[in-house]
């Protein structure tokens, strides 16, 4: 503290160093603009802020901890409105710098050691404010975001149950912000490893930030079952969001990851079923041995007949194949014709024999199971029961429940 002798008379016009600070702060930083508070609930704050420098200027002493109380009430404000925190640690510098400014322009005769110390004083007690504030934001925003995490899981889920005209869903609606009249399309994010949570959510807040440039509004995702279920609105079609999301699992997935894609509907209570059909094609895409780990619901249409039945897809494979279980090599072509659009030289090819013995096989596998793969119909049944057998039902065999 300085001597009483030496202690600063500095009498500022508050308003006018007020009316200052606020025009350097709105509309200069993200969150504060009349779309997110009104412009006269700023200036009290800042009023309050500058009061407190120039009453410890006064007295030449840093703030009492009773004075800081101003920054813990803005922090919590301000996370409740959504303002960034770096957009309100900006607001404090600019005072911070409206004020030094203020009082140093006539300080050329100052002893360099008084400069010094009111300059420290002036930076100690927005240092001061800006710590409560931080503090008090981090609190508010993290019950915020756990508040908005449990809204967006309630409306997901009724969304996926078709529980959407009801007086709770509006009020969810409302409280984060969603144009219910807007088109959706559902998505369905699913871990191999069921209990892999910490990726499953990980991996909901990277494809919530990739896809927003390509998405109108907020992105909104619940658990339901093993499934991290999200409901958006394409800018432009659905085709950016699933470009977006490929390279989202292609970057982190590591083979860990599917995610199904419904169709697209014209309003969030349609998205029940986009919803159910992105879960449908998130389970195919498990099923999967291969191939597409994004996969949209018009792709997995095959897929999602065979998995609405298993028990007669597992029929569907014995009849077909199980004949051929011991000729390892009989599979082999049948999968390699298949694979060859029923062409015996490019599947002899493709296994590296002639094309008299694909011709043979053909035959026998035809003795073996009564069914011809050169016949349309035979085909189609065996095709199907290759498909079948070839996946892993073991998880995801069918589509999970929102009660799970």
């Amino acid at each position: 503290m300085v001597s009483p002798q030496s202690r600063l008379v500095y009498s500022p016009n508050v308003d006018r160093l007020t009316a200052r600070a606020v025009d350097a702060i709105w509309d200069q930083y993200p969150g504060y603009s009349a779309d997110v508070f009104p412009k006269s609930e700023l200036i009290p704050s800042v009023r309050e802020n500058l009061s407190l420098a120039v009453r410890v200027l006064r007295r030449g002493a840093a703030p009492r901890a009773d004075e800081l109380g101003n920054g813990r009430v803005l922090g919590a404000s301000r996370a409740s409105q959504g303002v960034p925190l770096e957009s309100v640690i900006q607001a404090y510098r600019s005072s911070e710098r409206t004020i030094i400014l203020d009082l140093f322009s006539d300080a050329q005769t100052w002893p360099v050691r008084l400069t010094s110390h009111y300059a420290d004083l002036v930076i100690s007690t927005f240092d001061l404010l800006t710590q409560e504030m931080i503090d008090a934001y981090r609190e508010t925003a993290a019950s915020v975001e756990a508040a908005n995490r449990r809204v967006e899981n309630e409306l997901v889920r009724a969304v996926v149950d078709g529980e959407t005209r009801t007086q709770e869903f509006d009020a969810r609606v409302r409280t984060l912000g969603i144009d219910p009249r807007l088109p959706r399309v559902a998505l369905a994010v699913g871990a191999s490893a069921a209990t892999d949570f910490a990726l499953l959510h990980r991996l909901r807040r990277r494809i919530a930030s990739v896809i927003q440039p390509h998405v109108v509004g907020p992105s909104v995702f619940g658990d339901i079952g093993e499934l991290a279920v999200g409901i958006v609105s394409p800018r432009r079609g659905v085709d950016a969001v699933a470009a977006a999301v490929e390279r989202v699992v292609d970057e982190e997935g590591g083979g860990r990851i599917v995610v199904g894609i419904g169709r697209a509907v014209g309003d969030l209570p349609s998205a029940h079923s986009s919803s159910h059909e992105a879960i449908e094609s998130a389970a195919a895409a498990f099923r999967r041995s291969g191939g597409a780990r994004v996969l949209r619901y018009s792709d997995a249409l095959v897929d999602v007949l065979l998995g609405a039945s298993p028990s007669i897809s597992e029929v569907l494979v014995a009849t077909r194949l199980d004949g051929l279980r011991g000729h390892p090599h009989l599979l082999e072509t049948l999968e390699a014709l298949i694979e060859n659009d029923l062409s015996q030289s490019a599947a002899a090819r493709s296994l590296f024999v002639h094309v008299n013995t694909v011709a043979h096989r053909v035959r026998r596998i035809h003795e073996i199971t009564g069914y011809d793969p050169l016949k349309l119909d035979d085909l189609v049944g065996t095709a199907l029961a290759l498909r079948w057998a070839s996946g892993d039902h073991a998880r995801h065999a069918s589509v999970p429940r929102s009660d799970t």
